[in-house]
């Protein structure tokens, strides 16, 4: 499987490659800076030092990060844990003159930063007024009887935080022969963005389709007969009104503000009202307040050492008012919504159709605003000083945004992912939110996806690298992920003890953890593959259209809206890509940086926007090959039913097969269309052993090589057959790259079958590959190593140990192990709830080396918990972090008497949870952190074995 090495010596053993010297061989042994990793830095509560600043950088750049993303927050508190001492309050002089140390000090060592332009999320603060707060429509209405001269007592609207103000009133006749029994509209609450869609984040919008059946007379009231009474209310809340005879039914519409409309999770001294995000002045005002000058701070810095602009999670949830909105609307939809109001407040007017209709515009026309009046401006202006932005624009919380749109204005998209904790946001659904900045990067042509990762709530300190943490990232990097950014990295002084202040949720990072001088492997594995995976182009074979619809968000990539299945991907695209950057070349969906697809699928429902549906005639008379079914109806309710009759027509010509060299395909799945077409699957793969491993893939394409990235998330070892797409006129052979040692030794063993190219693969636990194709295939391949099956056990180490603890942590200074052990197993005190490192100190001697000559041998560890260092006889052999816990010792081990010293370290809970039974006067650590308590269970640690040398033939 692998060798936990320094690998850097192997980059000769890819020369037997005519361009050894190539671009992707220098990104993978120097991953550039843009495919290092970045930390989600935390200035928590605004509690940072100028040192603390400075170790946190130097100590970033000396473990490989490329920067960093500065974000003052609080949120140390939550979940019952001790709030952080507050330090400068964010955009103070004092505040100011540690973000200029910072960029400076970024500056001398060569990282790019990027600057969250709040404290906390929402954007907003303490000078943001409640008129430029988010905002939602509230009504109160009566029946009144008509026919003389009224004066209307409708009390006003319930606000928030004293906040009303008055809009329209409406009034209509109501219908006498309305049914006692019918139904409202299916969903309202979430079609008039009262409430939002369900899960929390990236939901799916199907109920936004769903509509119970029509029934005669079932509406409210017609458009046309609905009037808006002129004038404004009395101090009294009365109003004067000469109305017609009728039953009257009156609406007193006003807004307030939005149920989250406040910024979170800020430092003391910046709360105040988030921003209302569809108000262009709302933003312009704060931007002149916050922004530009935070930009002039960095002076010549800015767009070199200070490179991103960012905000956070978006988290107003729905809002459904903006003080522009009636004339947007009109401007963008060709229509006055105010007739149409009374759906929002539930009515049904003119049709169930007909209003659902008005509420896809209606919401749309908010999607629409979110970028126009804030995402663009914020784009616009950061470029006016040579800085880009990669806001979390994305949601993923139910928003009322077209979220593959919005990313994709992003100079760099970026979302999020989550580790795994067994108390929050349980399932990959909830914790991966990664294809959609990766379909908005590869549809808009940006070369980065970023992500927020390694989020959790409920561990602390306690997320393990190899069967938590690299699963996680290698998932998140098959969905798309090609740049981490370590959440969370929170600075700590000094002042603020071991482990120190740290946020509520996250997996902690940072200078204090017990691992940190033995990090760097991991880290270079993940820019190692960060490295691979921003090469070239990606490689699927299906876009997906998912709709003109707000709000909209791309799920995991195994919810598979496309219905291409296992082994095959694809890319989701909005309808602003459809008509502005998709066209046909040699039968192919291309987009103009380079990517393309075989197919364009369309979502299963009957409704399609009719610019969208104009667009697909042209593609397909220019040769496309488009999949689904024939809308019979549009979106929007402008120009209906006009647009139906179009739609139509044009629906009938294109799927009877008469626009042009392409086809339009209903009735099959995408995938039984790509098989029709003899186009297999780019990755499959057979088990060798019973059940099915969870392994899952990427790819992508350069002019030089094809490269796969192939993970398995199971905890076992896992021998599957993998099958590639690569053969025939590829003319290329496979190479197996190893991102954990920064092996890429030679061609590995395979054979042609059925166009693709078949070879044997064996994973590690939560093991992964890079399989790179580019050398040129032979007729007759040479055998490869099958690399698992080489290592066979030729004696174990055991007997006793000797184990140095650090007894400034409570360990005994050296004790002896009869047999290896957990620590936690142990009688002693200082043992049992040691964290930090421990040294086991052996000697032994080798088999007899005559049956080894030639041979390879190894020093397996068995089981870590949870890293070790390896020495034999004073030469350093490389930190070990994952399964197998396996060290090449051949040229350091000698025949007899050999000295073996293995530094473990485990994570802090232990020492943590041991204090809390301790006076505070004796306890070691120090830490805000309050979860971790006696009762908590301690965490498996130290070296468990068994310790075996083995030989690889």
């Amino acid at each position: 499987m692998r060798r936990i090495l320094a690998a850097f010596a192997v980059l000769c053993a890819c020369s037997y490659v005519s361009h050894a010297a190539s671009q992707l061989e220098k990104d993978w042994f120097h991953p550039p800076n843009d495919a290092r990793l970045r930390a989600y830095w935390w200035w928590i509560n605004g509690n940072v030092t100028r040192e603390a600043i400075t170790r946190d950088l130097e100590e970033m750049k000396a473990k490989g990060f490329g920067g960093a993303l500065i974000c003052d927050a609080d949120g140390s508190s939550q979940d019952g844990n001790a709030r952080a001492p507050h330090g400068p309050t964010f955009f103070s002089a004092e505040w100011r003159e540690l973000y200029k140390h910072t960029l400076r000090e970024a500056d001398r060592l060569g990282l790019e930063m990027s600057l969250n332009i709040q404290s906390g999320w929402n954007l907003g603060g303490p000078m943001v007024k409640p008129d430029d707060a988010p905002k939602k429509l509230v009504w109160t209405e009566a029946r009144v009887s008509g026919g003389s001269n009224l004066t209307l007592k409708l009390p006003q609207p319930k606000g928030r935080d004293g906040y009303y103000r008055d809009l329209f009133v409406l009034a209509y006749k109501r219908n006498p022969a309305l049914p006692a029994n019918r139904k409202p509209l299916q969903n309202q609450q979430q079609k008039a963005l009262l409430d939002p869609l369900r899960p929390f984040s990236a939901p799916d919008s199907a109920p936004l389709y769903q509509e119970f059946p029509s029934t005669p007379g079932e509406e409210d009231t017609r458009a046309g007969e609905v009037i808006a009474l002129p004038g404004k209310f009395a101090a009294d809340g009365s109003l004067a009104w000469k109305a017609p005879v009728g039953d009257w039914q009156v609406l007193r519409i006003g807004c307030t503000l939005n149920d989250h409309s406040r910024v979170s999770t800020c430092s003391e001294g910046w709360d105040g009202y988030a921003l209302d995000p569809f108000d262009a002045g709302a933003f312009a005002r704060y931007w002149n307040a916050v922004v530009d000058p935070l930009i002039k701070d960095a002076g010549p810095l800015a767009g070199r050492a200070l490179k991103y602009l960012h905000t956070d999670s978006w988290e107003v949830e729905v809002a459904n008012w903006t003080p522009t909105l009636r004339e947007e609307f009109k401007k963008r939809r060709g229509y006055d919504l105010l007739p149409w109001l009374a759906v929002i407040t539930g009515r049904i007017v003119n049709s169930r159709e007909e209003s659902n209709r008005f509420l896809n515009d209606f919401r749309r026309t908010m999607g629409d605003l979110a970028i126009d009046n804030h995402y663009k401006l914020f784009k616009k202006w950061a470029h006016r000083h040579g800085l880009l932005i990669h806001p979390e624009s994305g949601g993923p919380h139910a928003v009322p945004i077209d979220a593959q749109q919005c990313l994709g204005f992003n100079d760099a998209p970026m979302s999020e992912f989550w580790a795994w904790s067994w108390r929050h946001r349980v399932g990959d659904a909830n914790r991966f939110f990664v294809k959609q900045p990766a379909s908005a990067a590869h549809v808009y042509g940006h070369k980065l996806v970023l992500a927020e990762g390694f989020t959790t709530i409920g561990p602390h300190w306690q997320e393990t690298l190899w069967d938590n943490l690299k699963p996680s990232f290698d998932f998140a990097c098959t969905e798309g992920l090609n740049l981490l950014v370590w959440h969370a990295f929170v600075c700590s002084p000094m002042s603020e003890g071991i482990p120190g202040q740290q946020y509520f949720a996250g997996t902690h990072l940072n200078p204090n953890v017990t691992w940190w001088e033995f990090s760097e492997p991991f880290f270079a594995y993940i820019n190692r593959c960060q490295a691979m995976l921003q090469q070239g182009l990606p490689v699927a074979d299906v876009a997906y259209y998912y709709g003109g619809h707000v709000p909209n968000f791309t799920q995991l990539r195994s919810s598979d809206p496309a219905r291409v299945g296992a082994g095959y991907d694809y890319d989701v695209l909005t309808e602003e890509a459809i008509l502005t950057r998709l066209r046909v070349k040699d039968g192919r969906l291309v987009l103009p940086d380079g990517a393309g697809y075989r197919l364009l699928v369309l979502p299963e429902r009957d409704m399609i926007s009719l610019p969208v549906l104009k667009q697909l005639k042209k593609l397909v008379r220019d040769g496309a090959t488009i999949v689904g079914p024939q809308p019979a109806r549009a979106m929007s309710l402008q120009g209906y039913p006009r647009n139906d009759a179009e739609v139509k027509t044009l629906g009938e010509e294109l799927w009877a097969g008469k626009s042009g060299k392409g086809r339009v395909i209903s009735g099959r799945s995408a995938r039984e269309v790509l098989v029709a077409d003899g186009v297999l699957p780019d990755f499959q793969f057979r088990a060798a052993q019973a059940g099915r491993p969870d392994i899952s893939y990427i790819h992508r394409r350069t002019g030089e090589a094809e490269i796969y990235f192939v993970a398995n998330r199971s905890t076992n070892a896992v021998r599957v057959e993998a099958m590639f797409r690569v053969s025939g006129a590829s003319g290329k052979a496979p190479e197996l790259w190893d991102p954990m040692t920064g092996d890429c030794a030679g061609p590995a063993e395979y054979h042609r079958q059925n166009g693709h190219t078949v070879m044997p693969l064996e994973f590690a636990p939560c093991g992964s590959w890079f399989v790179v194709f580019r050398a040129p295939a032979v007729d007759a391949p040479a055998p490869g190593r099958n690399r698992a099956s080489e290592f066979t056990p030729i004696a174990e180490v055991s007997g006793s140990w000797t184990v140095a603890f650090d007894p400034k942590w409570g360990g005994p200074a050296s004790v002896q192990f009869e047999a290896l052990e957990d620590w936690t197993r142990r009688a002693e005190p200082g043992v049992k709830y040691y964290s930090g490192r421990a040294t086991y100190t052996k000697r032994f001697d080798l088999p007899d080396r005559g049956a080894l000559s030639g041979e390879r041998l190894y020093l397996d560890l068995g089981s870590v918990r949870e890293l070790a260092a390896v020495k034999l006889n004073g030469k350093s052999l490389g930190v070990a972090w994952a399964p197998p816990f396996r060290v090449d010792i051949t040229d350091a081990a000698k025949p007899t008497d050999n000295l073996l010293e293995v530094e473990v370290v485990s994570f802090w809970p232990n020492r943590i949870i041991g204090d809390q039974s301790l006076p505070e006067s004796q306890r070691l650590t120090r830490t805000n952190i309050r979860k971790l308590t006696a009762g908590t269970p301690l965490m498996p640690s130290g070296l468990l074995g068994p310790v075996r040398i083995m030989k690889r033939d």
